[in-house]
Parts: C-alpha cells; sequence; structure tokens
C-alpha cells in the first residue's frame, strides 16, 4: 500500500472518530451536562496528554518556552472560542445543518489568508468563494420565514476556525509539535475550568462513560491526523477533510434520526464544491518534444 493511501485512511478514520464525537457531545448537551463542564473535562484529558508529549518536567520547561507565548495563547483560545460555538449548536439544530456552515471555514480562511497573510488570490478562489456563499444563503435562507437566526452560532464557529487556521499557519514554523499541544491543552483547560466549576453537574455513570470516551476519542483523533500528515502532505488530505460533514450526517441520521432537509444537503454541497475547486491545481504546460 503507498505511503499516500495510508495517510489518506488515517485521514478519514480522524474524521469518522470526530463525526462520532460529535454526536456523543450532543447527546452529553441534550441531557443536561453543561457546555463549560464538557468543555473541561475534554481540555483536562488533552492537557494531561499534552503534558506526556512533552516529557516530564525538563521536556515541559523545553516546550513551554514559545518564540511567540501571546500568540500561541491566542491560537488556543480561538481553539476554544469555536469548539464551544460548534458544540453548542449541535444543541439548537441537527448535526448536519451545523457541520454544513462550519464546512464553509475554508473559505473563511482563504480570504484572511488574502487580507492578512497577503497570500495571491486567484480567478478560482473568487468562483470557491462565491460558491460557498450562495451554499450558505440557501441552508440560511435570509429574508424568508424559514430563516434561522440560530445558524449565526456555527457560522460564528466556523469563522473562529478560520481564524484559528490563520494563527496556526502563521505559528507553524515558529515552534515544535509538542509546544502547540501543550498551549493548546493547558490554556484551554484554564479557561474552561471556571465556567466548567459554575456550572457543574453530577453526571450519572452513564453520562461519565460518555465524557470520558468522548475526551479518549479526541486524542485518538488528533494522533489519528497527525499521523496522517506523516503519510501523506497536506494538499493530498485536505479533499477528504470534508468527509467530516458526510460522516456527521450519516452518524446523525443513523444514532439520532437526524434527517437532513434538502437545502441543507444542496447547499452543504455548494459549500463543499466551492473548497474542493480551490485544490485544483493548474496544469504545467508539457515541455517541446526534443529535436
Amino acid at each position: 500500500m503507498q505511503r499516500s493511501t495510508i495517510g489518506i485512511l488515517l485521514c478519514m478514520g480522524s474524521m469518522l472518530s470526530f463525526a462520532v464525537q460529535d454526536i456523543i457531545t450532543k447527546v452529553l448537551l441534550t441531557g443536561g451536562i453543561p457546555l463549560g463542564q464538557l468543555l473541561t473535562v475534554r481540555y483536562f484529558s488533552f492537557a494531561i496528554f499534552a503534558l506526556v508529549v512533552a516529557g516530564g518536567i525538563q521536556g515541559i520547561r523545553v516546550a513551554i518556552r514559545s518564540t511567540a507565548p501571546a500568540g500561541q495563547v491566542g491560537r488556543a483560545s480561538l481553539s476554544m472560542v469555536e469548539i464551544a460555538l460548534i458544540n453548542y449548536s449541535f444543541v439548537l439544530m441537527p448535526v448536519a445543518k451545523a457541520h454544513s456552515i462550519v464546512a464553509l471555514f475554508p473559505l473563511i480562511a482563504l480570504v484572511m489568508a488574502w487580507f492578512i497573510l497577503k497570500e495571491t488570490f486567484q480567478p478560482k478562489h473568487l468562483i470557491a468563494v462565491l460558491l460557498g456563499l450562495a451554499g450558505t444563503l440557501f441552508i440560511v435562507q435570509p429574508g424568508t420565514s424559514n430563516f434561522d437566526a440560530d445558524l449565526l452560532y456555527p457560522l460564528a464557529g466556523a469563522t473562529a476556525l478560520a481564524s484559528y487556521t490563520i494563527a496556526s499557519k502563521y505559528l507553524s514554523s515558529k515552534d515544535k509539535l509538542r509546544t502547540h499541544l501543550l498551549y493548546l491543552g493547558v490554556v484551554g483547560f484554564l479557561i474552561a475550568l471556571p465556567f466548567g466549576l459554575m456550572h457543574w453537574e453530577s453526571p450519572s455513570w452513564k453520562q461519565w462513560g460518555l465524557l470520558a470516551l468522548v475526551s479518549l476519542m479526541n486524542i485518538g483523533s488528533q494522533l489519528l491526523f497527525i499521523r496522517a500528515m506523516e503519510f501523506a502532505d497536506a494538499a493530498t488530505l485536505q479533499p477528504f477533510n470534508y468527509t467530516l460533514l458526510l460522516f456527521a450526517t450519516l452518524a446523525a441520521l443513523l444514532i439520532l434520526q437526524e434527517i437532513p432537509t434538502l437545502h441543507t444537503l444542496l447547499g452543504g454541497a455548494l459549500i463543499v464544491v466551492g473548497g474542493l475547486i480551490t485544490m485544483l491545481r493548474r496544469r504545467r504546460p508539457q515541455s517541446a518534444a526534443a529535436s
């Protein structure tokens, strides 16, 4: 089996795990577990994982020495915000509908990269953004009786996720992986902790089991995706990130019996097509035949 194929399979496994986590998250939140409590438990487990990866006291001392500590804290804060907004949206609407809006984040990141990172904006990017906008309007249906203001939550989550992506791209060459993980886990846990303590509810044994499961699956998903990046480059894996929308829709249908509307399916398809267009590579001109 080719290395790129292994990377793709690992990436899809990661997306499947993330999709199942979203279903468990919705079950926990609708079952009475406060969002702050869920985030506290989730980030506590991730912080422990990050500390283990750092490798002991000496390793932690090295990992915490970031060349851009303020940027790392800001990046971790953005991660917390996007997860909180997206998770909360699962309570307000079907999972597939929320994910269809969240799938807009690569296109939002594209526009941000144009303005913030001064990256080149090609004609295909404009087409992709317009398709994404059309798909979003198709789902949101502004100006009609079907307009749902709750859709602003996953849209804000997608914007926060795009901002996190830009911050990650900016910081990627400044620190090592264990530094990124340590700040994400520890800063996220410290932000979530006060909200978790203020709204703590005593979980049942079943809810404790689901909390433990979603926390472990989150770590597993991250490891799968990191491993996938070792076998294939980001350009190869990017199209398969959209399988998260497919897996989340199927999981919600099978487990929660949530049937997506036609507007959700068509709007989500337009957004995904827009994202895939940005990945099209220009054909290189063929070299002239030797005389």
